[in-house]
């Protein structure tokens, strides 16, 4: 899969569902889009601590990467062996926020865009790639990501993953923001 047939897939849909892990409903219709077919490395610099790759690409696969050199992500990674770092970022933390350096996505009109990059301090005003994490695809598309990653020496100590916010326990702010950025990146309202 590349990114022209992910653009297609949009452009033809009238609503789609992004999946990501083997785990999730498994892709048998046609408003349907399994990101895991859209994986791999797509740039890595170990000396520059920073990692670009596609969002189907699994955590576990990642991590053999970066712990090659010595690196790990910034943040907790899930236990479950087919999620991916789409998935993670779909479903957000803020440890995975802050990793975050820049994203590629298709919006609902099936644009391909780009929103930050792969060095530290490249935004001015809003910073779309942070603010997309935990939207659950129903956003855009997630394709691809760049992440900060550090040493594995400074993880050394354990930490504490960040508390999971349900459903119940989002603001009105919240839902606002959501809607808000839904009507620019999805006016079509494609994604499920």
């Amino acid at each position: 899969m590349n990114i022209e047939q992910i653009q297609q897939r949009i452009i033809d849909a009238q609503r789609i569902q992004i999946i990501g892990s083997a785990s999730q409903v498994q892709p048998t219709h046609d408003n349907v889009l399994d990101m895991t077919r859209y994986s791999g490395l797509v740039d890595y610099h170990p000396e520059e601590l920073v990692i670009t790759i596609k969002a189907g690409t699994t955590i576990q696969q990642i991590e053999n990467i970066l712990s090659a050199q010595g690196q790990t992500f910034p943040f907790s990674s899930q236990d479950n062996d087919n999620a991916t770092i789409g998935g993670a970022y779909a479903i957000g933390s803020p440890d995975l926020r802050d990793a975050v350096l820049g994203v590629k996505i298709v919006d609902g009109q099936g644009r391909h865009l780009t929103f930050g990059g792969q060095v530290m301090k490249n935004v001015a005003g809003y910073d779309v790639s942070r603010l997309l994490v935990g939207s659950q695809g129903r956003l855009a598309v997630i394709c691809e990501i760049s992440l900060k990653v550090i040493p594995e020496a400074y993880v050394n100590q354990t930490s504490t993953p960040s508390p999971t916010i349900t459903l119940q326990s989002r603001s009105v702010v919240i839902t606002r923001i959501e809607q808000g950025l839904k009507d620019i990146f999805d006016p079509n309202n494609k994604f499920i």
